[in-house]
């Protein structure tokens, strides 16, 4: 995601990550570490995952500029990263 936000963020790409952990500081813990250039938004409760329908982890919405989910991509396969990285690049205002 962050290789992502250094390629596209400055052509309207926004990425939003929402963390479930229960354990806020074993998360942020984490961020410390490894910092995000992304909103972090953090939703113990899960009741983002239960109003998006997650049912895989990570999983990761398309969004357009008007709010209209593009696609869904539920788990990580490195050998669709270049197809979703050209999903991401479609959706961008030209």
């Amino acid at each position: 995601m962050k290789t992502l936000n250094d390629r596209y963020a400055a052509k309207g790409l926004v990425i939003v990550a929402i963390n479930l952990d229960k354990d806020r500081d074993a998360a942020e813990s984490f961020l410390l570490k490894y910092p995000a250039p992304f909103r972090v938004a953090f939703d113990p409760s899960g009741k983002t995952a239960k109003a998006f329908k997650v049912w895989g982890m990570p999983t990761s919405y398309i969004v357009s500029a008007t709010g209209t989910i593009l696609s869904t991509h539920p788990g990580f396969d490195p050998k669709r990263a270049s197809a979703i990285e050209s999903e991401i690049a479609a959706a961008l205002p030209k």
